[in-house]
């Protein structure tokens, strides 16, 4: 494998774990991966800046409550009566 074929797969791997790293997903370990490779690394970067001023947007666009409120209580609530059945 050539530096240019390993740096591509490296990017490659950030770049898959950039939404699972803004959503606080990954583990320890796995988030300073993100974090070291975006700080060094100008394209990821710009892929790491859209997805996290993406996230602002649609944050900034929702409605200020929780309006799956009523949902997620439902769920709970038939989950704990068995699921249905």
């Amino acid at each position: 494998m050539t530096l240019l074929s390993e740096q591509r797969s490296e990017c490659e791997a950030i770049v898959r774990r950039l939404w699972p790293h803004l959503d606080g997903a990954l583990s320890d370990s796995e988030r300073l991966r993100v974090i070291r490779h975006v700080e060094a690394c100008a394209a990821c970067r710009s892929h790491y800046d859209f997805a996290e001023s993406f996230l602002g947007a649609v944050r900034a666009s929702g409605p200020a409550g929780d309006e799956f409120g009523a949902l997620r209580v439902r769920v709970a609530r038939a989950l704990a009566d068995g699921g249905g059945r």
